[in-house]
């Protein structure tokens, strides 16, 4: 088979905004952005297979993180500031303006033996809301991609004779996640946060089999075989960020899923098939070390041996984990404005085996960011860059890929 190439504050009123001159007012792009994001991901994306291990199990696991996590190695909890990621609720609890978030993610991969395959994701986009101490959020997330393409040449016996004929598999879609969330501040260094969802998206598998017109003629119609399941099931988590000091920032977060359910679409025939997801403990932190450095870590469990057990055995690990590290310099400035510079190191243990192996990825990765407008305490307006230099591997099988993500942050009134 050959791969081919087929998402001390004050709450009670809004600070000023310092504009960047001869720009738009925060407030206008804030609306701008948000009309282009939420055609862009209702739009199709487009994308194609970006790796083989897309084929293994549920599909190729891409957590919802934005540009500067991903620079910084980020397993996405505890990193400095407020911010807005699903694997870490409190994190949006000072977010005293309302806010969007927006991020796309091109990317390409290598094969082993030379193939190539690539496309765009659409991995997060979210809004926050104040009210008083509290922050409202409402969050669109990757979860698994199932985008991949299979082709295999073949010979087959027909009125007996050879015939040659092109076998395609392909699968289409994903599944995301959808949530709603709260966050607030208990006391200047404590805040907690609370996320509730729901599994979205559709998963849609072809195969097509065609036949060599020169041997069968051109009127032979190539042979199709469809179906189509839609993703649902609900989703929990919670977390909390305690900073001790000026210099220490902590914080952990609990994801608890309950099934991930897939039920086909008429006509495709079958009853829904339900597969436990796993329960996911992050943790991390942000440590001070000069002025202009901070250095981020963290870690991350997940039990997938429910899963496992689901799809027969052996498709699974029973616990995967991710470890991730980064350290950001805050001294730099690109056109007179702060550009943070920033790089890391993840390792991840993909949940999936790929022809009974257990597949990881491992990636260096930077980046840099630019303050476009900002205010005493938080961004207004910033464009954050990353770009990953990864592997996966599995048993003799490897492919090597370049993952790049842009965000960007706007907030005001």
């Amino acid at each position: 088979m050959t791969t081919v190439p087929a998402r001390c504050e004050d709450h009670s009123r809004y600070p000023e905004v310092r504009a960047v001159p001869g720009r738009w007012t925060p407030g206008r792009w804030f609306a701008m952005l948000a009309l282009v994001l939420v055609g862009g991901l209702a739009a199709p994306s487009g994308a194609h297979a970006q790796s083989l291990l897309n084929a293994g199990g549920l599909g190729l696991l891409n957590d919802p993180l934005d540009a500067r996590a991903r620079a910084l190695g980020s397993v996405g909890v505890g990193l400095e500031g407020w911010y807005m990621l699903g694997t870490d609720p409190s994190a949006a609890a000072g977010l005293n303006l309302p806010s969007v978030t927006g991020t796309f993610q091109p990317s390409t991969s290598r094969i082993e033996g030379g193939a190539q395959a690539g496309g765009t994701r659409f991995p997060m986009l979210g809004v926050s809301y104040p009210f008083g101490r509290h922050v409202f959020t409402i969050q669109l997330g990757s979860f698994l991609d199932q985008e991949w393409e299979v082709r295999a040449d073949r010979t087959l016996d027909v009125s007996g004779e050879d015939v040659e004929a092109v076998d395609r598999f392909e699968s289409v879609g994903g599944i995301g996640q959808a949530r709603l969330g709260w966050a607030t501040r208990l006391r200047e260094d404590l805040a907690v946060g609370v996320n509730v969802g729901s599994y979205t998206g559709a998963m849609e598998r072809r195969f097509i089999r065609q036949l060599d017109p020169d041997a069968v003629g051109f009127g032979v119609e190539p042979f199709l075989n469809q179906g189509r399941w839609r993703a649902s099931g609900l989703t929990i988590a919670a977390g909390a960020t305690w900073q001790p000091s000026s210099i220490v920032r902590v914080a952990a977060s609990v994801e608890h899923a309950g099934d991930l359910t897939l039920d086909p679409v008429a006509p495709t025939p079958g009853a829904e098939k339900s597969y436990p997801m796993p329960l996911t403990v992050r943790a991390g932190g942000t440590v001070v070390l000069a002025s202009d450095l901070r250095l981020s870590s963290g870690f991350s469990r997940a039990d997938w041996s429910g899963v496992d057990e689901a799809l027969g055995g052996d498709a699974a690990r029973d616990v995967a984990w991710g470890y991730g590290a980064g350290v950001e310099w805050m001294g730099s400035t690109l056109l007179g404005r702060t550009a943070p510079i920033r790089l890391g190191y993840r390792q991840q243990d993909l949940p999936f085996h790929f022809q009974g192996e257990p597949a990881t990825e491992s990636a260096f990765s930077g980046g840099l960011s630019v303050n476009l407008a900002d205010t005493e305490t938080m961004p207004v307006a910033r464009i954050e860059y990353s770009l990953e230099r990864g592997t996966r591997d599995a048993g003799i099988f490897s492919e090597e890929y370049w993952r790049s993500t842009l965000s960007i942050r706007l907030a005001g009134g």
